[in-house]
């Protein structure tokens, strides 16, 4: 047996774990804040926040305001039967409008929405918008968790302005009801998950409109939220994601927290 082959092919192992070990933990982040008074937005890692991702749940954002334009769903509010079948979060085991799927991030609301659409109709709201790479192939009820549709913070972050400005080609009242529907707790938001803390020590009274999601592909956590204050008459919306090995399902949510209190107004 040669040894010094052997050690030289256990040296290169051990590299290789260590590799994989170095990846499975390295985490990338991204976050942004924007006010919308035409400043410069605060962009943590230019490289980071134009890397492409899975949106995971923060697409039900622009996905409720395609239910409405398309007619899937004519009131926001109205309850669609919850058919008994049994979920990981118990949020989900109940009727649902458009409105309280957000804020429960209720998959099934919005997988049986996506059907309704259809890719035809899907694909062209998309294109309409402007979200993402706007195009997709794959499972019709999946296609944002797998990152067949994929999305930067950047994007995200223009995206969230343009609902919060109306300077998107939709219906008025339809922005209104998507900006309602993600509408979060005094100082906390709400998930698939249930309630967390989100403690702004923003000065004056405040309202945050916040969308999360998570999902993983090929191996890779990513966390997201997006969404804005409406804080003294100011608005400023932020976007932040974290990718990387297992991750909390609020990482990105903390994130945005800490780089929102780090940069609180004056």
């Amino acid at each position: 047996m040669n040894f010094s082959r052997l050690g030289a092919a256990c040296l290169l192992a051990t590299a290789a774990l260590g590799s994989l070990a170095r990846a499975a933990t390295e985490t990338h982040q991204c976050a942004l804040i924007q006010t919308l008074d035409g400043s410069a937005p605060f962009v943590s890692d230019a490289a980071e926040c134009v890397v492409k991702t899975a949106p995971a749940s923060t697409f039900k954002v622009p996905h409720a305001l395609i239910a409405l334009e398309t007619g899937v769903v004519a009131d926001p509010l109205a309850l669609v039967p919850w058919d008994g079948t049994k979920y990981p979060f118990p949020a989900w085991e109940k009727p649902h409008s458009l409105d309280s799927a957000m804020k429960s991030s209720a998959l099934w609301f919005y997988q049986r929405t996506a059907r309704l659409i259809g890719r035809e109709r899907m694909l062209a709201s998309l294109k309409r918008l402007g979200y993402g790479t706007d195009s997709y192939e794959g499972e019709q009820t999946t296609f944002w968790l797998t990152g067949d549709l994929a999305v930067s913070p950047l994007e995200q972050l223009d995206f969230v302005s343009r609902v919060v400005t109306y300077r998107l080609p939709a219906e008025r009242r339809n922005i209104d009801a998507v900006k309602a529907a993600f509408v979060m707790p005094q100082g906390a938001i709400t998930n698939a998950s249930g309630t967390h803390p989100f403690a702004l020590t923003w000065p004056g009274p405040l309202v945050v409109h916040a969308k999360t999601g998570n999902t993983t592909v090929a191996r890779e956590g990513i966390s997201w939220i997006v969404g804005y204050v409406e804080a003294n008459a100011r608005l400023t919306a932020f976007a932040a994601r974290v990718r990387g090995g297992e991750l909390s399902m609020q990482a990105g949510a903390d994130l945005a927290l800490r780089t929102l209190n780090a940069h609180r107004p004056r």
